[in-house]
């Protein structure tokens, strides 16, 4: 019976013409504990064996990328993210529904991603910053759902301290010139 809805929900994924495309993929767990997710409106999925957040960092390498941040868990209160959850979800312990973000604080598509944790892994999907909602649907109960962005990346101490002498020495040497 559960099989039946996971495949009539992704028929309603797959047939919903407003929407981006759904990305998709397998967890990876021990034994049989892998979970099919999949989220509309994302570009692409990535599945991995254990917890998001405590892998995903600012070295974790997604889709290529590195410098991604925590913004918000649909199972914490975070202040002051810059990205939120919508109050529609999703919802742990549910194995399908609707996802919705407040803002995009000005990200842009390739710079957010949404992961779902069902079971012993988790998929991460990168988003399409053109929607703000979508829907969402797993095999096994969602444990809990995340947002995360890539920030700016500061320039190192070191090298912005060259950059420094380097544009002083520059003007010291235009002025010796103009004298």
């Amino acid at each position: 019976m559960h099989f039946l809805r996971v495949m009539g929900t992704a028929a309603v994924l797959t047939s919903a013409a407003a929407m981006a495309d759904a990305a998709s993929c397998t967890t990876i767990g021990p034994g049989n504990s892998g979970s099919f997710v999949s989220l509309d409106n994302a570009i692409s999925a990535a599945c991995f064996g254990g917890n998001d957040t405590n892998q995903i960092n600012a070295s974790f390498s997604l889709f290529g990328k590195t410098g991604w941040m925590l913004a918000d868990k649909n199972d914490d209160s975070a202040v002051g993210s810059p990205i939120t959850f919508t109050a529609t979800g999703p919802i742990n312990g549910d194995d399908g529904g609707d996802w919705g973000v407040v803002d995009w604080a000005g990200r842009t598509t390739g710079d957010v991603v949404i992961t779902l944790k069902p079971g012993h892994g988790f998929g991460a999907f990168l988003v399409d910053t053109d929607y703000f909602s979508g829907t969402w649907l797993a095999t096994k109960g969602l444990s809990h759902a995340s947002i995360y962005y890539r920030g700016v990346t500061p320039v190192p101490l070191p090298a912005g301290g060259i950059l420094l002498l380097s544009a002083l020495a520059g003007l010291g040497f235009a002025r010796y010139r103009r004298t």
